[in-house]
């Protein structure tokens, strides 16, 4: 009775006593208690007795009289046991505490899992113990990856460690840093397999949790989001607080998230961006999904959020993508509002788009890349008529390409293309050779186009020089047009360009003018003998009175400063008519002649 009321440390017997033997004395303490420590004290050593005692697991046997040095070595010894076993016990709740801890057998099955396992994967007990561990862990691992962890542990009986992923109960993602460690019995066969494993998804970037959710869920609906000043904080910031500045921004994301919307997770990726995912179960149409996240942004881009002590209004940019590749098709949404300055962009299908605009611009670059090697590369002229006489007075040289099938290609369809690759020079040069040997077959003015690139390229400008003292008794004759299509990166170059041409007799016009870089500036640096009006104004002038207007306005300057002007896309007569009526000097277009190869106007080229 004593003995169940009272914590008792250790117990000090005989064998021999008057009410009891020592050995009953010992069953009685271990029915109720198997592990206090009991020390046998005795005179004799009765053989039956002693061995009795000794089932029991009696931690010591001491002869009397006892000799109080060694009892109290033996007193101590059993003290020291008591804390090892502390600490172990210690040991073993902390573990099971903070750790995952698992068993499997050599078939695969889970034959113990503690609470820890139970809580981080939402399974009870009884769902996984006799279950394969296969169905718990990241469906997408490649298959060699489970045969190396098995042929560590099961063939070689090696302990292995490194980075799982598994699965929760409700199909997400967690992240395991894993110990495994097969038990070898004493004829060195495994018998069974004991894991123990640290949770570390959240020091796992959201950048790899990202990617494997996406492998695991084909169709999901991504919802991506972009502080549009980052830049702007990444600059302001260490790198230390900008971290914190996007932690403390995603938590509000997900505060003011609408709870319909059902994503219950964000993403802290790279440059200011976030990423809400979740699979596409269509809990709202397409349409009100999207006018659901226009309204979040909105208030997001009208709400001051706390950061610290300090009140921050953050404006945010989104791309909405749903169904396979959505993070490739988010993020291409993302560039495209950030180079148009849109604020919402739904981006499904971009990628299946952008690959189609791939394999084109691919074809046309391999129809270019043939086309040089086999000279296709040509040149057309188009006359450009003066308006009063109805002559020609000139020619634009302009490219072509030649196709396998014997089809003309215009230059939009591969000119682009050419300036992206290495084979852009090659097809001004081609031109440039063309339109000079043209000035043999006749007897008036050729204009060759000239972008800002080919003007900033020493490889066309020397080409352009040494035809010019090649041709100099009809260089003058030479009319470059000065195409700006692309921005001038460095006028230094283009006015030197300019000036040595004009000793040689060249001419200038200043093409497509009235839109883009073509302005009144460009013709006060330039001083142009023509004026090329852009063809945008001529094609609607028959009903667009505000295009007369700035058509007769152009006419009228140039007239002033003595520079002649030339209208393209005349199409038929009433645009002729009323150009001519504004005082337009010359012509180019269908109503007088398409472009075509200088033998079909000049018979004796050939």
């Amino acid at each position: 009775m004593k003995f169940k009321e009272n914590l008792i440390d250790l117990i000090i017997t005989d064998l021999s006593m008057p009410n009891v033997n020592g050995s009953d004395f010992i069953k009685m303490i271990r029915a109720t208690n198997q592990e206090v420590p009991i020390i046998i004290l005795s005179a004799y050593i009765d053989n039956v007795l002693l061995q009795e005692s000794i089932n029991y697991s009696v931690q010591g046997y001491l002869q009397k009289p006892v000799n109080k040095e060694i009892l109290e070595n033996k007193i101590e010894q059993i003290k020291e046991k008591k804390r090892q076993q502390n600490l172990i016990e210690e040991y073993h709740n902390i573990t099971n505490a903070s750790a995952i801890i698992s068993k499997i057998n050599r078939n695969g099955i889970i034959t113990y899992v503690n609470e820890t396992y139970c809580k981080v994967s939402g399974f009870q007990k009884e769902e996984l113990i006799g279950q394969n561990h296969s169905l718990f862990n990241f469906q997408k691992e490649s298959p060699n990856f489970f045969t190396s962890i098995w042929n560590q542990i099961a063939y070689k009986k090696e302990i292995w460690k490194g980075l799982l992923k598994h699965k929760t109960k409700s199909g997400e993602l967690y992240y395991l840093q894993t110990t495994i460690q097969p038990i070898v019995n004493i004829n060195g066969k495994v018998e069974e397999f004991i894991s123990l494993s640290i949770p570390v998804t959240d020091i796992i970037h959201h950048s790899k949790q990202l990617s494997d959710y996406l492998k695991q869920h084909k169709q999901c609906i991504l919802f991506l989001v972009k502080i549009e000043e980052f830049t702007y904080l990444k600059h302001s910031f260490t790198k230390q607080v900008t971290k914190k500045l996007q932690q403390i921004f995603a938590k509000e994301l997900l505060k003011y998230m609408p709870s319909k919307c059902n994503f219950d997770n964000i993403y802290i990726l790279n440059n200011g961006e976030f990423a809400f995912i979740k699979e596409d179960h269509s809990f709202l149409n397409k349409k009100k999904t999207s006018e659901i996240l226009r309204a979040f942004q909105q208030k997001i881009n009208h709400e001051e959020i706390k950061i610290g002590i300090v009140d921050y209004s953050l404006s945010i940019v989104c791309s909405l993508a749903y169904g396979e590749n959505a993070l490739d098709n988010a993020r291409m949404g993302l560039s495209k509002i950030l180079a148009s300055k849109e604020e919402f962009i739904i981006a499904t299908n971009f990628l299946e788009e952008a690959t189609k605009l791939s394999n084109k611009k691919l074809n046309r670059f391999i129809m270019l890349k043939e086309a040089i090697a086999t000279f296709n590369i040509v040149s057309y002229f188009q006359p450009i008529v003066e308006n009063k006489t109805k002559k020609i007075m000139k020619y634009e040289s302009l490219v072509r390409l030649i196709d396998n099938n014997n089809n003309v290609i215009s230059p939009r369809h591969f000119l682009e293309i050419a300036k992206e690759g290495k084979y852009y020079h090659e097809i001004s040069s081609t031109v440039l050779r063309n339109s000079f040997r043209a000035l043999f077959n006749m007897d008036i003015e050729i204009s060759i186009n000239l972008s800002a690139i080919d003007i900033e390229d020493h490889r066309t400008r020397d080409e352009f020089f040494l035809l010019l003292t090649k041709y100099k008794t009809e260089a003058h004759r030479i009319i470059v047009e000065f195409v700006e299509d692309e921005k001038i990166t460095n006028e230094e170059i283009t006015k030197h360009f300019i000036q040595e041409i004009r000793k040689w007799g060249v001419k200038l016009a200043i093409d497509d003018f009235g839109t883009g870089e073509s302005n009144f500036a460009r013709i006060h640096a330039y001083q142009p003998d023509y004026i090329k009006i852009d063809g945008s104004l001529i094609r609607h002038i028959e009903q667009d009175s505000f295009s007369q207007d700035i058509v007769e306005t152009i006419v009228f300057f140039a007239k002033k400063q003595n520079i002649k002007t030339i209208a393209e896309y005349v199409e038929n007569e009433n645009i002729y008519n009323i150009i001519t009526n504004l005082g337009v000097d010359y012509s180019q277009g269908y109503y007088f002649s398409k472009a075509g190869l200088l033998k079909e106007f000049i018979p004796s080229s050939l």
